[in-house]
């Protein structure tokens, strides 16, 4: 899926999940209700500012209205979590420490 595509179905998806009308996003956005609907339909991309009050007005960061998510191919699930056991046990105090003696 390209961008363009992807930008106007998260769009439309993350509206509908908060219960609101075209009409409504474009007043909250202050753009024009054609230019909402070019951007749902996938006529368009957004302008940067647009984009930014997108992302602020449904609550989502800009990279996920890119279509930005991270991959888990070729994700060593086991080395994740020595390296984060590994940096919980280097910060985590001595509990024996702690305790009053």
């Amino acid at each position: 899926m390209n961008t363009a595509n992807a930008f106007h179905f998260l769009l439309k998806q993350v509206r509908e999940e908060q219960g609101m009308t075209q009409v409504d996003a474009a007043k909250n956005l202050k753009i024009a209700r054609q230019t909402y609907l070019d951007l749902e339909y996938g006529k368009t991309l957004p302008r940067l500012d647009t984009l930014i009050a997108i992302s602020a007005l449904f609550n989502k960061s800009v990279a996920y209205f890119t279509g930005e998510r991270p991959s888990l191919d070729s994700f060593d699930t086991m080395e994740l979590l020595e390296e984060l056991q590994h940096r919980h046990l280097k910060k985590a105090p001595n509990i024996a420490d702690a305790m009053p003696h």
